[in-house]
């Protein structure tokens, strides 16, 4: 039972009705009871990064790159898991030239929510890593893997890996405990070492609020040497970056490898 994380139970009891979920869940039941998987962990992991699960008016979620090849690979592992897919279309609201894949399924949103993952605006919310990713270091690794992949960017001139996430400066400090939870786990399952979380710039909303970058950096020559073997980048141009740092500091392991 340990490695069951969600049973269809735990669905319909998200329902004030009962018969109404059996209703709106029945052709779903055969995801269930759902398991620990390094699939999952990586889509808990984009979900938290680039993704987005919207809860109200209606139950749907979004995943935002710029890059199609990107949004299909995200798309293949919930078909892998869940048997669903989702339409890529082009984001006309900014001009960065990011496209979006949207999938407009209830259950898929309720049993993502159920597993961890936030709804609503990610800045306005504190959310931690389940523990059953912490702790196993399969896990850990891949969920790694996906969000710098999302949030991180390699510093080539300064030879370092750096991690960002903003959230609402009201809760920032509450904000720093899923940080603290990454830096932890890193070192624990890898030995990779890296900064104390620092805030990092200012953002001021229309509506008044205002959001801080939270950050640390890895620069550490083991760490990154450790990073490199353990976790690496599942995205290109990260993971070629990842790659020149080696021309210094990575190059003895490199060439062994």
């Amino acid at each position: 039972m340990d490695k069951i994380l969600v049973n269809y139970e735990d669905l319909l009891n998200t329902y004030k009705s009962k018969p109404a979920g059996l209703l709106a869940s029945q052709k779903y039941q055969d995801w269930f009871p759902i398991k620990k998987s390094s699939v999952l962990a990586g889509i808990i992991a984009d979900l938290m990064g680039d993704g987005h699960l919207q809860g109200k008016p209606k139950l749907r979620l979004d995943y935002t790159s710029n890059s199609k090849e990107e949004l299909e690979r995200f798309n293949s592992k919930i078909y892998q898991l869940f048997n669903i897919q989702g339409k890529i279309r082009s984001c006309t609201t900014n001009n960065y030239g990011t496209m979006n894949l949207g999938i407009n399924n209830a259950i898929l949103t309720r049993t993502l929510i159920l597993l961890g993952v936030p709804s609503g605006a990610k800045v306005n919310k504190n959310f931690s890593i389940p523990n059953w990713i912490l702790t196993n270091k399969n896990y850990f690794s891949r969920f790694v893997n996906r969000l710098f992949s999302c949030e991180a960017s390699i510093d080539v001139k300064y030879k370092c890996i750096d991690f960002k996430m903003h959230k609402n400066k009201d809760i920032a400090k509450e904000g720093k405990i899923f940080f603290e939870q990454i830096r932890f786990y890193l070192q624990k399952h890898f030995n990779i070492t890296s900064t104390n979380v620092f805030l990092s710039g200012e953002n001021k909303k229309a509506n008044g609020e205002t959001s801080v970058g939270l950050r640390f950096k890895i620069k550490n020559k083991q760490s990154l040497i450790n990073f490199y073997k353990y976790i690496k980048f599942d995205e290109k141009e990260k993971q070629n970056k990842l790659k020149l740092i080696g021309s210094t500091l990575l190059q003895p392991f490199l060439h062994q490898s």
